[in-house]
């Protein structure tokens, strides 16, 4: 008698919430369509910044490429964390700031990221070029390669032209924040500044949106590929010493050093200091480089190999064994019991009910929802605000409501065909809501 009248109650909630559908809106996990199989760390790097605008803009209403650099890794970093369980985003920048390569670099291995994705824009003297590139340090690095070939596939889904892969022996120089970074990396170039159409394109918010959604989906679908490819080999690696001492404070300042404007690094071993250049993967380049340092007056500079570092033997823990005490036993009410649990089911059920919207777009400015392109939908539109998230894109545009899945999926190939190409379901659990910022009813 008891369990039809829950059943009863719990037939009328849902009902009463059918009836309703201004509802406040709250987001969980369960809002996030995919899910790593581990904890994915992925550092976005925002190339230039500060005093570095990268390549300046041709236009007045127009963005540096720094700017440009930022605003497409923010989109993409926002579409990871509104759709992906089991993945933190970190960036080496987040505001219009000076950071070397050299603090990207540090900042990836030390927070021992799984992924590596530098975002800038090219520029060529010739302005017919647009499209595409994608660098990699090698094509040996089995991980950083396919994973370039997933970014250039979705690029060309996207409708970009491919200018293909580049890995060093191509380009003829390194790019140190893949050279020396210790995960599998790429560093993306969006496209062509020096192409007027393409400027206009990586303005454009539609331009952007296209862009960092063919990264989100190559990141998220090469994540999830089986079988994995083989891990990057970056052991052993080569580097050219150019000599040591006992003070590098005061040796790093010295003429000639200044003079190889190159990254020196010193090495302690025992009581002096290596002075170490380059990173290469190659005998052969590093070689060559070693014979170049040598013109420029270190005459003594040689090629040293560095292998994987051994590692530390784990020494096991004492593990202490509690004594067992004499359980005591103790009567219990089974009709209570049986009454207890019922309960305890239905108020579970309860806390799962749940509904969709669809998720057409995300903004870091106010939305104004009057707009020609949210009319159109049919549906109710509705926004809100996000004053806790850590992303930038703190306001969210969600469509519609309903309990039916099936019902869900109409809403969101309507809003497709309409325009929102990127849109996605979300799940709402009815008792994590919040009221929305704004609402447009048709």
């Amino acid at each position: 008698m008891l369990s039809n009248r829950l059943k009863y109650l719990f037939l009328n909630l849902v009902s009463i919430f059918l009836l309703f559908s201004i509802t406040a809106f709250g987001q969980s996990d369960s809002y996030k369509q995919y899910s790593f199989d581990r904890k994915v760390v992925i550092v976005i790097d925002p190339g230039h910044g500060g005093s570095d605008v990268g390549k300046p803009r041709s236009k007045s209403y127009y963005k540096h490429e720094s700017d440009l650099n930022l605003d497409i890794a923010f989109r993409l970093g926002g579409y990871l964390e509104e759709r992906v369980k089991n993945v933190e985003v970190k960036y080496t920048r987040k505001t219009d700031r000076t950071v070397s390569l050299e603090e990207r670099v540090n900042y990836a291995n030390s927070v021992k990221a799984d992924y590596f994705i530098s975002i800038h824009c090219n520029s060529l003297s010739n302005k017919s070029y647009h499209g595409t590139q994608v660098h990699i340090q090698s094509k040996k690095f089995q991980t950083s390669y396919a994973l370039a070939k997933q970014i250039d596939q979705d690029f060309i889904r996207a409708g970009r032209k491919s200018r293909g892969i580049r890995e060093r022996s191509d380009r003829g120089h390194n790019l140190q924040v893949i050279q020396y970074t210790e995960m599998p990396g790429v560093l993306v170039e969006c496209g062509f500044m020096s192409n007027a159409k393409e400027e206009a394109y990586l303005n454009s918010g539609k331009g952007q949106t296209y862009i960092a959604s063919a990264l989100f989906r190559a990141i998220r679908d090469f994540e999830n590929k089986r079988p994995r490819p083989q891990a990057d080999r970056r052991y052993p690696y080569y580097r050219v010493q150019i000599g040591s001492t006992t003070n590098p404070t005061a040796d790093l300042k010295s003429k000639k050093i200044k003079n190889l404007k190159m990254k020196v690094d010193p090495q302690k071993e025992g009581k002096v200091y290596s002075l170490l250049v380059g990173r290469e993967y190659e005998k052969k380049v590093a070689d060559q480089l070693a014979k170049t340092i040598r013109k420029k007056g270190f005459k003594d500079a040689y090629v040293r190999k560095f292998d994987a570092p051994k590692p530390k033997p784990v020494t096991p823990k004492k593990v202490e064994v509690p004594a067992v005490k004499e359980a005591k036993v103790a009567v219990v009410n089974t009709t209570a019991t049986k009454d207890t649990t019922n309960s305890s089911k239905q108020n579970d059920k309860l806390a799962d009910l749940h509904f969709y919207r669809i998720q057409i777009m995300s903004s870091v400015d106010d939305v104004d929802l009057n707009k020609r392109e949210f009319k159109v939908l049919g549906y109710p539109v509705f926004l809100f605000y996000d004053e806790e998230s850590k992303n930038a894109y703190k306001y969210q545009v969600l469509v519609g409501k309903t309990y039916s899945k099936e019902e869900a999926q109409k809403i969101l190939a309507s809003v497709r065909q309409k325009g929102f190409p990127d849109a996605f379901i979300v799940t709402v659990l009815e008792n994590q809501a919040r009221k929305p910022h704004k609402q447009l009813l048709p």
